[in-house]
């Protein structure tokens, strides 16, 4: 590799990965330019992943390999945003394996776009808009809502009978291609085990003022039953935690830009009490950590203020059930249970 900065980066988090590893560093080496860098952060695996990182590094110049102690996804691929020194930044999970054109279709679209950020579609899908937009507040209107959260809108809808899910985008990194300067000073937050992305990408949509896309399924993602998707609502503790620390990471987030964002989220804060509420009362941690949970996250005035406006509907009895039995817990005079 020549001494100049590279073209693209790619960040590549691993931990244990060995199974997929080689799929994914074919595919990414396949469709990369030579005028580029793929970093790969070895979290602390136990398994022969930091040994088929190295081997590859032998004989392929464009993989730079760092070593660290296990301390998450988000630990990981922040220690390779710190030395990434590409023009565009892209970021490939170790299970998954991307297009052969994925990054020359992606940076294509930002360069003729002249935009800050670049988004495609998962392989198998399509795009559910046409995220091209010329300004901040275009992304604020059209892409933002889609990731950040859902709104007393989407539940309205959802009453009359559209999906929940039907305008929502994954907002994952990957898949994504971003502008190195719209990165500067972002990064992911270590606290959160999930959705971590979806507050890495919402803070980086707030940062940019253009966005692209190309609607075709370049990324191919592995489905398996390992990630953090499926471990960490089946621990009720981890579930409640990872609540907590969305919370203060969208109340951050929303307060740097002077409250404007609070109507995206105001139904999320309801359906993540809610989903507190059922993992307490289902056992997946005992009750009484369960409900000291619980509490701490009915504790935030804005949660508070959202419970009292959430929209009830006869259509969905179980949800206004619940709802009103967090309104009676959440008001001043608690009941005993909840002490």
């Amino acid at each position: 590799m020549s001494e100049s900065a590279p073209e693209i980066s790619v960040v590549i988090p691993c931990w244990n990965v060995s199974p997929w590893l080689t799929r994914c560093l074919d595919s990414v080496f396949a469709a990369l330019p030579e005028s580029a860098e793929a970093i790969a952060v070895d979290d602390g695996s136990t398994d022969d992943t930091l040994a088929i990182l190295r081997r590859r590094a032998e004989s392929e110049p464009r993989l730079r390999v760092v070593p660290l102690a296990h301390r998450g996804v988000s630990a990981a691929r922040n220690a390779a945003l710190d030395i990434a020194r590409g023009r565009l930044l892209f970021f490939v999970d170790p299970d998954d394996s991307v297009a052969p054109d994925y990054f020359s279709a992606m940076s294509k679209a930002l360069d003729e776009d002249g935009a800050d950020v670049c988004v495609c579609a998962f392989a198998g899908s399509r795009l559910k808009g046409d995220y091209r937009f010329g300004s901040g507040d275009a992304i604020r209107a059209g892409y933002l809502p889609r990731v950040f959260g859902y709104s007393f809108d989407d539940v309205r809808a959802w009453y009359a009978g559209k999906p929940l899910f039907a305008d929502r985008e994954m907002a994952s990194a990957c898949r994504m291609a971003f502008r190195r300067e719209i990165l500067d000073g972002i990064r992911f937050d270590e606290t959160i085990e999930l959705y971590e992305d979806a507050m890495f990408v919402s803070e980086a949509l707030l940062k940019a003022k253009s966005m692209t896309c190309v609607d075709r399924g370049l990324y191919i993602v592995t489905d398996r039953d390992s990630g953090a998707m499926r471990s960490v609502p089946r621990d009720g503790a981890r579930l409640c935690r990872n609540k907590l620390r969305l919370l203060a990471k969208r109340r951050a987030l929303d307060e740097g830009e002077g409250g404007a964002l609070g109507s995206l989220y105001e139904a999320t804060c309801v359906f993540s009490a809610l989903e507190m509420l059922a993992a307490t009362v289902r056992g997946r941690l005992p009750r009484r950590e369960g409900f000291r949970f619980l509490r701490e996250y009915l504790a935030d005035p804005f949660v508070r203020r959202s419970l009292r406006g959430f929209p009830l509907s006869w259509r969905r009895p179980a949800v206004a059930a619940s709802v009103l039995a967090l309104r009676l817990v959440s008001a001043p005079m608690r009941p005993s249970f909840l002490v």
